[in-house]
This record gives structure tokens, C-alpha cells and sequence, in this order.
């Protein structure tokens, strides 16, 4: 399980997160969503061990993730970071392979690396040159690269949780899916997937649980019905909104009253 536990964070006297409770518990992909600053990406480098000056306490099944060096770190958690960049000319291929970790031989890597390629509709991008693909399309390379860490972690015996931060905000609406097919599938094989996301609809369809930031602050946790309200939603966002219930909770702006008060 991984936890946070009265998590605060400061930088430059300015205060990102503050008295954050949270619990990630395996087999479950939670959706953290909030405007921009609230402190969806504070809180993902706190969780994932990558930020270590910190008040209260993160555990990852009984370890700090601080406290832990890279290579073990490496197999409990995968994560993509919003914008990840490479300029060296790897190909696909070569990127996605480097997910692995050198304890893994090199048949078992090609074996993961397929898989991958597979997964993510990479198969007729293989060779190209990664710095000189779209950026929908090296995210997807770099998707698939995080993947290739965690199996390769549970290989080893880790690979316990997959972090992703705003994974579809450069895709096209195909390939939206096939990036959170991927995480609902490492979360149906038992990690626990945290997903910063911007779509409400899209965390609606696809996360167990949602976790709503504001200025820092957690202000709502649970099931997409029960947290995505119209009236927490205005407040949240400063805008009109429009929230349809059935099969999928659907949530838009309510463009008539956006415009009218413009």
C-alpha cells in the first residue's frame, strides 16, 4: 500500500501541499484532477520518492521512498512525468528497452519490449528516431518505457505501483484510450495506478477512485458519482458546468451560461 500521511510541502515560502491524507491500495487506479496549480504534480513526486523535502510521511509498503536507492526504487514504482524529454537519437525500440533494469536478461527485456510496442501501437514506429516523432507519439514511446519497468520490477519481484502524470494531454482521442487501457490493465493485474488527469469524463470512465486538489488541499475522495458534483465542480473551476448521469458520467462545460457570462 502506499500512503501519505499528513503531507505537507513548501517551496519558496509558498506552500503546495498541505495535511494531505491519501491511502493508494493495489488493484485500484485513482484519478487525481484539480486546476492548474492545485498540486496534482507535488503531489506525484512526493508519492513516487522523487521530491524528499517533506513534512509528515509517505510510505510504499512499509518503506519510505526517500529513504530507499534508486535501483530499489526503480522496481517498486514506475512513473511518467508530465513532459518527458530524450535528445539523444535513440530509436523507439532502444527507449522502450531502456525501462528495464540490467539484472533482467536481455531475452526477458526483448520479451517486455514487444509487449510493450504491442500495447501502446508502436509496432510501425519501432526505428524511428525518437526526438524526431510527434509529441503525441513520443509519449506513447515513453508509456511504453514505463511499462517495460514495471513488469520488469514484478519480474524482480517489485513493481508495485505505476504514477502517471496527465498521460493523454498531448493524444489524440484513439490513443487517450490505448494509454489508459494500459494503466487499467497493470491495475487489473494488482498495482496501484495514481493518474493525474484534466478530462472529468475521461477519469470518470476509467478510475476506481477520484482525489480532488484545490490550492494544495484535498477536497473530496471517492467514487467518480459521489466526488463529481456540479455544485463541488463550479467551485472547483470557477465555471458553469454541466454533469449528466448514466452509463458514463459525462461532464462538459455548460457552454450557454460560459458565454452568456462572458
Amino acid at each position: 500500500m502506499l500512503e501519505a500521511k499528513a503531507l505537507s510541502l513548501s517551496k519558496g515560502g509558498k506552500t503546495l501541499l498541505s495535511n494531505i491524507d491519501l491511502c493508494l491500495r493495489p488493484g485500484e487506479l485513482l484519478a487525481v484532477l484539480g486546476p492548474n496549480g492545485a498540486g496534482k504534480s507535488s503531489l506525484m513526486n512526493c508519492l513516487s520518492g522523487a521530491e524528499r523535502d517533506i513534512c509528515g510521511q509517505v510510505v510504499m509498503d512499509g518503506h519510505t521512498p526517500a529513504a530507499l536507492d534508486a535501483a530499489s526504487l526503480a522496481r517498486q514504482r514506475a512513473v511518467l512525468e508530465q513532459t518527458p524529454r530524450i535528445s539523444a537519437p535513440f530509436s523507439v525500440e532502444e527507449l522502450i528497452q531502456l525501462g528495464a533494469p540490467r539484472a533482467l536478461p536481455a531475452n526477458e527485456v526483448a520479451e517486455l519490449s514487444e509487449q510493450a510496442i504491442a500495447l501502446l501501437s508502436l509496432g510501425a514506429l519501432r526505428y524511428r528516431c525518437v526526438p524526431y516523432l510527434s509529441g503525441g507519439e513520443q509519449h506513447r514511446t515513453h508509456m511504453a518505457r514505463v511499462m517495460v519497468q514495471l513488469w520488469a520490477g514484478q519480474r524482480l519481484g517489485g513493481g508495485r505501483y505505476l504514477l502517471i502524470d496527465e498521460p493523454t494531454s498531448s493524444l489524440d482521442l484513439q490513443h487517450q484510450i490505448t494509454v489508459l487501457r494500459a494503466a487499467r490493465q497493470a491495475a487489473a493485474q494488482g498495482c496501484g495506478v495514481l493518474a493525474i488527469l484534466h478530462d472529468l469524463t475521461l477519469a470518470a470512465s476509467v478510475a476506481h477512485r477520484i482525489l480532488l486538489l484545490k490550492d494544495g488541499r484535498v477536497i473530496a475522495d471517492g467514487r467518480p458519482q459521489e466526488v463529481l458534483t456540479r455544485q463541488r465542480l463550479e467551485a472547483l473551476y470557477g465555471l458553469p458546468v454541466r454533469v449528466e448521469t448514466g452509463d458514463v458520467l459525462t461532464v462538459t462545460p455548460d457552454y450557454a451560461r460560459c458565454w452568456a457570462a462572458a
